[in-house]
């Protein structure tokens, strides 16, 4: 072993079942012939690691908390357990290269006063993720991020130097901070600085830490030689309110605790306010067009009522009613994905326009049409919503844009839940499975058996497949493939790791990983 690059790799889980096992799986690889020790702390879930997770991977410290004591009070509890010099610390929603920890302990070594290094990370469809590299959030840099000015200008050292941008992502450098997903610390340095300021309890405590290394004279680097991918925001989705909240009272603790811009502090706070006031619109309601087009569906619909009754009034009830459709979809989340299916429409809003129009009705403020009225609201929402996606759909057929997918795993799952699951949201098209052979194929896989893993050549010709899909299962393992082959068919191989519910996925792209 190399005692050398001796480390223990730290993780802090919050309902983190099922994306978890893929992350121990790419690790327990990654620290193959290294002195390393795995620790994972189960911080209080609501839903457990299952004790099958648990048993798959034996060489892992279990810890385990009936609280959720936070992301830094977390990390200081396991950290305790740590046996080896050198700490890393990622997140449960990630996968790493094989050679990431290597790597990364040896380019830690190289320096001469070493404090927090991190390293590429990009998201499952290969993107850069900003937040791992930054400069510590200036009154400025904060605004610029706020209003949009650094991502207008990326390549300005002036407006985009929060998040680095002006620099070449494969370009290793000195930074004020890195991300708390993934970094590299030795043991002796985090104890001197007694560990994660525990006032944060979810977000900053990643920037204090940087902070109070650098106050001590030691450098944090950001090292892009080795990479990861995260699936950003998969623990935190179970919680988003929260988490919300945490982020921005994070943000005024480290405003309180290190005041080193001469700025009265009510200014600061007002600017923290102002900022997740942009924040919240920004999550909420990312997809803002959708909020036009319901706004169009209320106006028609009361045109309408207008034509059939002079004496109505439109602009009020145009008005209340817009308010109270955007207040429905943006709480249950539809103006924050671009998914088309209309499920609000039937689960939310229908109820509460008929409920709003019998009131309208037992107050005499509107005719007994308001609730044929509040359906045609409903239909109108629904038919733009699925006009718009079938539209798309017949585009990207006529234009041949369609994701048109195979999955590789049907000698080890049963896959007719995933051809279930398998919905509008992905774009893609399922066409069916491949195995290792044909004499490994499951027997109830073969309704949507294909052909072989050496017949890919003609089954691509035959169905315009693109996309090879390598299903994880619940311990992580996937049967991996050699790139150059898939190179050679021009097939863009993903890693498809569901939840248990197949509620929720990701699709990664491992390429990236190794490009």
């Amino acid at each position: 072993m190399e005692k050398s690059l001796s480390c223990s790799v730290i993780i802090i889980a919050y309902n983190s079942g099922d994306f978890i096992p893929a992350c121990l799986n790419s690790i327990r690889k990654a620290l193959e012939g290294m002195d390393s020790q795995i620790i994972v702390l189960d911080n209080g879930s609501p839903e457990p690691l299952s004790q099958e997770c648990k048993d798959f991977f034996p060489q892992v410290k279990w810890l385990h908390s009936e609280t959720n004591l936070g992301f830094g009070k977390g990390c200081n509890y396991a950290a305790k357990y740590a046996e080896k010099e050198n700490l890393f610390f990622i997140n449960p929603d990630t996968i790493v290269a094989q050679d990431t920890f290597r790597k990364t302990l040896s380019y830690m070594l190289s320096l001469e006063k070493p404090g927090l290094v991190g390293c590429q990370i990009l998201n499952e469809n290969g993107t850069f993720q900003l937040a791992c590299r930054r400069t510590f959030p200036s009154p400025l840099a904060a605004i610029f991020k706020t209003i949009g000015l650094a991502r207008l200008f990326p390549k300005s050292r002036f407006f985009a130097s929060y998040n680095m941008t002006y620099l070449d992502p494969d370009q290793n450098t000195e930074v004020d901070a890195v991300s708390g997903s993934f970094f590299c610390i030795r043991k002796s340095l985090f104890e001197n600085i007694g560990g994660f300021d525990e006032d944060f309890f979810m977000y900053g405590e990643d920037l204090d830490i940087c902070l109070r290394v650098k106050k001590l004279g030691y450098e944090n680097h950001y090292y892009a030689g080795a990479k990861i991918i995260h699936f950003k925001g998969k623990s935190s989705a179970t919680r988003r309110l929260k988490t919300y909240l945490n982020f921005y009272k994070a943000m005024f603790i480290f405003a309180e605790k290190h005041r080193y811009y001469r700025i009265p502090l009510p200014f600061v706070t007002l600017g923290i306010f102002f900022a997740s006031c942009v924040g919240a619109f920004s999550r909420l309601i990312p997809q803002w067009w959708k909020m036009l087009l319901d706004a169009g569906a209320v106006f028609l619909s009361v045109f309408l009522l207008s034509k059939i009754s002079p004496d109505f009034e439109m602009r009020p009830v145009v008005v209340s009613l817009s308010v109270l459709m955007w207040c429905v979809f943006a709480l249950g989340g539809d103006y924050s994905t671009p998914r088309l299916d209309g499920k609000g429409v039937w689960r939310f809003l229908f109820p509460l326009l008929l409920v709003f129009s019998a009131v309208l009705v037992l107050m005499g403020k509107a005719p007994l049409l308001m609730l044929s009225f509040a359906l045609a609201i409903g239909l109108f929402a629904l038919i733009w919503r699925r006009f718009i996606f079938w539209g798309y759909y017949f585009y990207r057929v006529f234009f041949r844009l369609r994701h048109r997918s195979i999955l590789f795993g049907a000698s080890h799952h049963q896959l007719s839940p995933y051809f279930r699951f398998w919905s509008e949201e992905l774009q893609s098209e399922l066409l069916g499975c491949v195995a290792p052979s044909r004499e490994q194929i499951l027997e109830k896989n073969r309704t949507y058996f294909l052909g072989a893993l050496s017949e890919m050549d003609s089954i691509c010709r035959r169905t315009g497949c693109r996309e090879l899909l390598l299903v994880s299962d619940s311990h992580g393992y996937y049967e991996d493939l050699d790139r150059n082959w898939a190179r050679a068919l021009r097939l863009k191989v993903l890693l498809l790791i569901c939840s248990r519910n197949f509620e929720d996925f990701v699709l990664v792209d491992l390429e990236n990983l190794y490009s």
